[in-house]
């Protein structure tokens, strides 16, 4: 009897500490992976707020010499090139010159000194430069007409009109009058060239080049009709712009690039070693919350010895007594699994009502996680289970209930 006893009250411990084991294993791999995945979609929203797959293109200086020309000639690129790549390089999907300016903004005694910016309308969908309710971005007539409207950056439309609509409103853009057709939705940007998109104004390039006399840009912007298609982009408009401006193809100075999707690879291969660093560290400890599970069966089979060999010698199927013992370790793992799923869901919605979200990304768990870490708790059970289960199953009957 004290034996039987003896045994029960290490079952009854053993068993709150395994089911917690588990709980904290799930816990771990499911908050880790959940804030991982939360602070990747912010970092991709953070970059994707200058553009999306985008190739940003500046000018240099050759280094080589190239067909009797001297080395060290500027590089200057025009608005007819961006139509050269257009048409002469398939790979590239949509493209905009870009020209920068810093000029005062002024709306009656409210002044602000912002980024003047002349692009085509297609600048708009590859700089993520999308529009507020009620207004929009660029159009190809205000191009063609050279129209003076702008677009404004949200900073500068809450200083200029603090509490009225700006759209159809006027504003002095260098002494000169234009009107407002749209306003940048506010957007998270954590990369840019020449200040945040916040506080740019954009006017048609066929307006800039009127209003400032500038023939050369500074740089142009591109993206390629799929992802994949960047390098050949970018070799194409390459070789499109060496012929064009007589310098050496393979010279390395004579343009400057910016990659964007170049970032985008290495924040994935990033990602990707730290989830399997966290989410093994998670399942390292959730093998050990299963063997917790299967020390726990043996307990239980040990003490149930002879209940166990009184039903088999009434005739009771083994695949029975395994199937009882077997569901009993998949309850304890599904318990413990569940209770780690629910305190990392509700930690993560925590986090989430939190201004930390702002800087970590709100918590996320995929299917694909879910899926997972469902599959890996059932094969727990059946791994932690499966022995002692096998053991039960295999008792003979007039032992165990000797043993008893």
């Amino acid at each position: 009897m004290r034996r039987r006893a003896k045994l029960r009250r290490a079952v009854g411990g053993q068993g709150t500490a395994t089911v917690l084991g588990v709980a904290w294993g799930t816990f771990a791999i499911v908050a880790l992976l959940s804030f991982s995945a939360g602070l990747e979609d912010q970092m991709r929203t953070r970059a994707q707020g200058m553009g999306s797959g985008i190739v940003v293109l500046w000018p240099g200086t050759t280094a080589r010499t190239w067909r009797g020309l001297p080395e060290g000639r500027p590089v200057r690129l025009e608005d007819a090139d961006v139509d050269a790549l257009l048409a002469e390089v398939p790979a590239i999907g949509a493209a905009s010159p870009e020209t920068i300016r810093r000029e005062v903004v002024a709306r009656r005694e409210r002044v602000f000194r912002a980024a003047i910016v002349g692009v085509r309308p297609a600048y708009g969908a590859l700089r993520s430069m999308r529009p507020a309710a009620g207004g929009r971005f660029l159009s190809e007539r205000d191009e063609r007409e050279a129209r003076a409207v702008c677009f404004l950056g949200d900073r500068i439309a809450r200083e200029l009109f603090p509490r009225t609509d700006p759209v159809g409103r006027s504003i002095v853009l260098a002494g000169s009058p234009f009107t407002v057709v749209g306003v940048l939705e506010p957007k998270l940007q954590d990369s840019d060239y020449g200040g945040t998109d916040d506080e740019r104004v954009c006017i048609p390039a066929s307006t800039y080049r009127r209003r400032f006399g500038e023939r050369f840009l500074d740089d142009l912007v591109f993206d390629a009709e799929r992802t994949d298609l960047v390098p050949e982009a970018m070799r194409g408009a390459t070789a499109v712009l060496a012929r064009r401006h007589a310098f050496d193809p393979e010279d390395p100075s004579a343009l400057q690039w910016w990659d964007t999707t170049e970032g985008d690879r290495i924040r994935g291969y990033a990602f990707l070693a730290m989830n399997v660093m966290t989410g093994g560290a998670g399942i390292l400890t959730l093998l050990v919350g299963g063997l917790g599970i299967a020390n726990l069966m043996f307990l239980v089979v040990r003490r149930r010895t002879a209940e166990i060999g009184l039903h088999l010698a009434l005739g009771r199927r083994p695949s029975r007594v395994l199937a009882a013992v077997l569901g009993r370790a998949l309850l304890l793992t599904g318990v413990g699994g569940a209770i780690g799923v629910t305190v990392a869901l509700g930690f993560g919605r925590l986090v989430a009502a939190t201004p930390l979200a702002e800087s970590v990304g709100v918590p996320r768990i995929s299917p694909i996680l879910a899926f997972g870490v469902a599959a890996l708790l059932v094969i727990v059970g059946v791994v932690a289970g499966w022995f002692p289960a096998r053991r039960a199953a295999r008792l003979d009957p007039v032992r165990a209930l000797a043993e008893g």
